[in-house]
């Protein structure tokens, strides 16, 4: 409607402006020049409104398309906003759903998780006190000589009780099961805790004249001892079996305050009178716990008391 409005009026002033245009050329010698301005001037004043109007039409319209941009760019913020809004929501969601699958994986790790055996809670416990050393006791609560120390303890859950030479005496090793060992928690002198050993694993092993057990595997691991005459022996026999085991004790070739003690169970000892007596004595009371009794005994040719009861 406004376009043609528009439009009907540049019509009038094409068809005004040569009406006046003659009118002003036949009047110009009659009237004054300023006064056929001022007939004209409505005619300019015209063609300037038509071209304002146009003007502000055009402004009208990008000042509604703004608003209408405007209105958009609400609508978007709002969209975003709300958007936010949800993905907040949706992350809250997720994390409370993380920690509860965290809550149900650990759940189910816990009740996937193996029971330790006795010998695994028995070898943490020996683990904590790796290179100390401790009050041994055999089953029947008889106690080792000199104290050995907790030199290692094996994936498999064995104990290795290492004692170090001493002075006219070799370093051996017992070896045990952990699930063959009973831990009393209460510390003695310096050893912090006291270990039972029910069943041995294994041999006895003599390693020589070393301090450490790092140095187990030195040329002064490997033991010699120069055999002489047997000192002293006794046979152990089961009741109702043909089971039997043996003790010998030999002196050193030289004469020197040298024994080494040999059980039919591998056992070695090399030691003076006094350590080989009481390793001979520990040795027949692990003998005689286990159901044998000494049948025969025998004291041979020593230079040096074996304080062992015939």
């Amino acid at each position: 409607m406004r376009r043609l409005f528009q439009l009907a009026m540049l019509i009038v002033v094409a068809v005004s402006l040569p009406m006046m245009y003659n009118l002003v050329r036949q009047a110009h010698w009659e009237i004054e020049w300023w006064k056929a301005v001022l007939l004209i001037l409505p005619d300019i004043g015209t063609v300037i409104a038509i071209i304002e109007l146009n003007h502000s039409a055009e402004a009208n319209e990008l000042r509604g398309e703004r608003n209408r941009l405007a209105e958009s760019n609400n609508e978007i913020s709002d969209q975003r906003n709300r958007l936010a809004e949800e993905n907040n929501r949706l992350q809250q969601q997720l994390q409370e759903l993380q920690a509860e699958r965290n809550e149900h994986l650990a759940e189910i790790a816990k009740n996937m998780q193996r029971p330790q055996t006795e010998a695994e809670i028995i070898a943490a416990k020996l683990r904590q006190h790796l290179g100390s050393p401790v009050v041994a006791l055999n089953s029947d609560n008889s106690r080792w000589g000199g104290g050995p120390l907790i030199a290692e303890v094996s994936d498999e859950n064995i104990v290795a009780l290492f004692t170090p030479a001493g002075p006219g005496s070799q370093a051996f090793v017992v070896f045990a099961n952990c699930k063959d060992v009973e831990v009393i928690e209460i510390p003695v002198g310096a050893c912090p805790i006291q270990v039972k050993v029910n069943k041995r694993y294994g041999d006895f092993i003599q390693l020589g004249e070393i301090k450490r057990w790092e140095e187990r595997r030195t040329l002064a691991a490997v033991p010699e001892f120069e055999r002489g005459p047997v000192a002293f022996n006794a046979k152990f026999g089961k009741q109702g079996t043909s089971e039997t085991r043996t003790l010998f004790v030999y002196s050193h070739k030289n004469g020197v305050n040298s024994f080494e003690l040999v059980a039919s169970t591998g056992e070695q000892f090399v030691g003076n009178n006094k350590e080989v007596s009481i390793r001979f004595l520990s040795q027949q009371v692990a003998y005689l716990s286990e159901g044998f009794s000494r049948s025969t005994a025998g004291t041979g040719e020593s230079k040096y008391p074996l304080y062992i009861c015939g």
